[in-house]
């Protein structure tokens, strides 16, 4: 067993370089410049972007309105299919945030089966009944372990399941991340993206697993910024592209001037190629998003139609009005932080009353959250997002 790990710093040519550097230039700079505020609400509403997407990859049709309601929805096993797997790959993301896996550690077979195994652990069966043939054969998949037949997708034959356990090693060996040093992390990234899908460690949810991997490597990798935009998104919003570009990887090897390996080097620098593009199109596009003047632009002009009972969502609910003094409130919370109810009263010049009546609607809206005698912390609500965050889907 021979494969090229990655496009070496070395070797990646001088435009590559530089894509990566700007990347991470890039990435540092979201971070910094998004108000400390707005970080958490923004990395939440990403978990449930990045599931519309990687489940999208997948073939759910589920809608972005829906994906935006998901963890609302009962785990009844009757509930709808498509939901209950965006339900799942949304949680699966905020345990493996809540209980992180150590950075060193996130190439190897136990955290790869773990992933795996938080999103498909308390699937309903139907979910775990994978259908092998025409013939309706089905076999029962257990999250987390490694597949026991061979398999075919399109035209790629993964290896062998007598040899995963050698596969996976050398996966654990060419990517961990204490191995890699200045640029390497990000070229490890893209190419450890495509070397997971091509082994294919698992009956099914290989890709969602996969693109769970990539985002735990890149943050780990120190792209600070990641949870703040998403390579999902990118590769979900053209999957052909996406699909087009693993295929190029896979192809075995052109002569001796393609690498030593089994797989085209060639192959790999292509798709190399297509992720960092795909990861810069990505923070440029949240970069945009997040830009202070336009989003406190946004900001304004939401809240004044607001006012004038003027703004109807995305489902054509026309919202009621709301005091312009909301806009204040948000206003504070996003640059400034958390803030009891006596320092809004403070700041609006408004009696208790008005003040406790205003903060009630924009909680009941999603607008702030609260918690008894806790501060008042900004909060992303469903309406909101389609007119601060456009494109957004």
């Amino acid at each position: 067993m021979a494969l090229t790990p990655l496009i070496p710093q070395d070797r990646a040519p001088g435009d590559l370089q530089d894509a990566v550097v700007e990347l991470m230039r890039l990435d540092a700079a979201l971070y910094a410049n998004t108000p400390q505020p707005l970080r958490l609400p923004m990395m939440n509403l990403l978990r449930k972007v990045n599931s519309y997407y990687s489940n999208k990859i997948e073939g759910n049709p589920t809608l972005p309105a829906d994906v935006l309601g998901a963890q609302e929805l009962s785990t009844d096993a009757n509930a709808n299919e498509n939901l209950q797997e965006i339900k799942r790959h949304i949680e699966a993301q905020r345990r493996l945030t809540d209980d992180p896996i150590d950075e060193v550690e996130i190439c190897t077979k136990g955290a790869i089966s773990r992933m795996h195994r938080e999103f498909y652990e308390g699937m309903p069966d139907e979910f775990l009944d994978i259908k092998l043939n025409e013939e309706s054969e089905t076999v029962r998949l257990v999250p987390g372990e490694f597949r026991e037949r061979s398999v075919k997708i399109g035209n790629h034959v993964p290896p062998p399941p007598e040899d995963l356990g050698t596969y996976m090693n050398w996966f654990e060996g060419a990517y961990r991340l204490d191995r890699h040093h200045g640029i390497a992390p990000v070229l490890a990234a893209a190419a450890a993206h495509h070397r997971l899908m091509w082994i294919h460690p698992f009956m099914d949810g290989n890709g969602r697993t996969g693109r769970l991997f990539t985002d735990l490597y890149l943050k780990a990798a120190g792209l600070g910024g990641y949870g703040l935009w998403t390579m999902s998104r990118g590769f979900g919003r053209n999957v052909e592209a996406y699909y087009a570009a693993l295929s190029v990887a896979d192809h075995t090897r052109k002569g001796d001037l393609d690498g030593r390996g089994e797989l085209s080097d060639s192959g790999l620098m292509m798709f190399t190629r297509y992720f960092i593009d795909t990861a810069l199109d990505q923070v440029k596009y949240f970069s945009s998003l997040l830009e202070p003047r336009m989003l406190t632009q946004r900001i304004d002009i939401y809240f004044q139609q607001r006012q004038k009972s003027a703004f109807i969502s995305g489902n054509g609910e026309v919202l009621p009005a709301l005091r312009i003094e909301a806009r204040e409130v948000y206003k504070a919370l996003l640059y400034h932080g958390d803030k009891l109810r006596a320092e809004i009263q403070d700041l609006l010049k408004l009696n208790e009353r008005t003040t406790r009546a205003l903060l009630l609607q924009m909680e009941k809206e999603g607008l702030v959250k609260r918690d008894g005698r806790k501060p008042v912390s900004l909060n992303l609500s469903r309406h909101s997002i389609e007119f601060l965050f456009p494109s957004l889907w």
